[in-house]
């Protein structure tokens, strides 16, 4: 399997989106409907979440990963801004960023010792699964963005989520190689992985948000859609170790929604 350097993954990131960059005045009181202002809460949340993910998750020491950490926390930023301004446009009302609360914060503290320990305890296939769930999460994300994309009739929010999709793209590719090159050839790390990924993986956004919120989204976006759940299931099970884990098709299923 070819993968693309690291390097060259971060320069085509570039910077973070410009708001200036879109039509405003095209946003439409009342175009979007109580699911589609649930989904983009709930997306807009999640993005400024990585507030909280990054500093639990800061603590590699290779040079690469901690400068695509600091681009993706910029990036994910952003997108949530842009997610909350079509909400606030359209008529919707405003989001709050529920990260900033003191449970919240709390969480992250204890997470980054707890991400600490756990690297002295498997060493270095710790970054293996940070990297493969950072891929998973990064993959659903843009999964989620693109029927979202399919769905609305609001050209505004077409527009926002295009761009958004082609950053998210290039964060999962990142993952995606990073996981690849520490599990190839490495089948403790794989155990290791796998493991980690059945026992303790979740939904982006559990945490922030309910059980409940999850599953609604879940069944949303893609309990009339098996094939995109098949899709998902085969790109994660493409990463070494990970073949018939069937993480999503096993949430769908926990979700009432298989």
């Amino acid at each position: 399997m070819r993968l693309v350097e690291p390097e060259t993954l971060l320069a085509e990131m570039g910077g973070p989106l410009d708001r200036a960059d879109y039509d405003w005045k095209a946003a439409r009181p009342g175009v979007l409907s109580d699911e589609e202002i649930f989904q983009l809460t709930y997306a807009a949340q999640v993005e400024w979440g990585t507030e909280g993910t990054f500093a639990s998750l800061d603590i590699s020491r290779d040079p690469v990963v901690r400068r695509f950490l600091r681009v993706w926390l910029d990036q994910e930023v952003v997108h949530a801004d842009l997610l909350a301004e079509v909400l606030a446009r359209s008529g919707a009302a405003p989001v709050t960023p529920v990260h900033r609360e003191r449970r919240h914060r709390r969480g992250a503290a204890r997470g980054k010792v707890l991400n600490q320990l756990a690297r002295l305890g498997v060493g270095d296939d710790f970054f293996a699964v940070h990297m493969s769930w950072g891929a998973i999460n990064e993959l659903t994300t843009l999964r989620f963005y693109r029927v979202m994309r399919s769905n609305t009739s609001s050209e505004l929010l077409r527009a926002v989520l295009r761009d958004v999709m082609a950053q998210e793209a290039l964060h999962y590719s990142f993952y995606r190689n990073a996981a690849i090159r520490r599990l190839a050839g490495n089948p403790r790390g794989q155990r290791i992985v796998r493991f980690a990924l059945q026992h303790l993986w979740s939904p982006v956004g559990l945490g922030l948000r309910t059980r409940a919120d999850v599953d609604r989204l879940m069944a949303g976006l893609f309990a009339d859609r098996p094939e995109q759940v098949a899709q998902m299931d085969h790109q994660i099970g493409r990463i070494p170790g990970l073949g018939g884990l069937d993480l999503i098709t096993a949430t769908m299923a926990t979700a009432g929604h298989a």
